[in-house]
């Protein structure tokens, strides 16, 4: 960021650029130990117990988050391709965060989960997500 601005324009937004990636890349690394708490545990415990439930629910919100922010940015500029970014923001979101939550990032398809009676999300949980 700095290299950029001092050959273009001069020490303009380059600091301010650098501050913003730097304080970026700390929010990214406090949200992934939020929602993976496991990845600090000691060797030998137990890898198959389900997240706690903090976890699970600030993966819903960060995918949901992400999927409505590309859904909204695309609508605000005319994209005719928000169908395709859209589906490309949901697959990153449920290969980074489905086996914490689910990945249901929609109301819609937790309902759907929760209603299903197949156990994969109880009540409390998608009354949680929602």
């Amino acid at each position: 960021a700095l290299g950029a601005d001092i050959s273009h324009f001069g020490l303009r937004w380059g600091a301010p650029w650098a501050a913003a990636e730097l304080l970026g890349g700390a929010v990214a690394v406090l949200l992934y130990r939020a929602v993976r708490p496991e990845e600090r545990r000691a060797e030998g415990l137990d890898q198959l117990a389900a997240p706690p439930l903090l976890s699970r629910c600030l993966s819903e919100f960060l995918g949901a988050f992400v999927l409505v922010l590309t859904v909204g940015l695309n609508i605000l500029n005319g994209s005719a391709f928000t169908a395709w970014s859209a589906g490309a923001a949901l697959m990153c979101m449920i290969y980074a965060l489905g086996d914490v939550s689910g990945g249901h990032f929609n109301p819609a398809v937790t309902l759907a989960v929760v209603a299903g009676g197949r156990g994969k999300c109880g009540a409390r949980d998608g009354a949680l997500y929602v």
